[in-house]
């Protein structure tokens, strides 16, 4: 949990944002139980399905798509992930509609 903290905080810093705890304070708890919903699946999946040699990468490539996340939570998200979710929606819609270009 304290990580959570460390993460949301921390982008606020590096961003230059004057309020660093703002994002922290809207966006904790959703974030939290997103992570709560991610992570025990991913570990059970780790453990019970991937071989032994390949769970270090499994891990990895898992934590790099939650650090995506929270990097879109930071910007434009609101900390679920349905939020990610409906983005790649409008994202693949927005793209059916456009012509293609010449």
């Amino acid at each position: 949990m304290s990580s959570l903290n460390y993460d949301l905080s921390g982008m606020s810093i590096l961003q230059g944002k004057d309020d660093i705890f703002l994002d922290l304070k809207q966006k904790f708890w959703n974030t939290y139980k997103s992570g709560l919903m991610y992570w025990p699946f991913v570990q059970l999946t780790n453990f019970s399905l991937v071989p032994i040699h390949w769970r270090t990468a499994y891990t990895g490539l898992y934590g790099f798509l939650w650090a995506t996340f929270l990097c879109y939570s930071q910007q434009s998200g609101d900390g679920t992930l349905t939020s990610a979710f409906t983005f790649l929606h409008l994202k693949e819609a927005n793209a059916v509609e456009r012509p293609p270009e010449k």
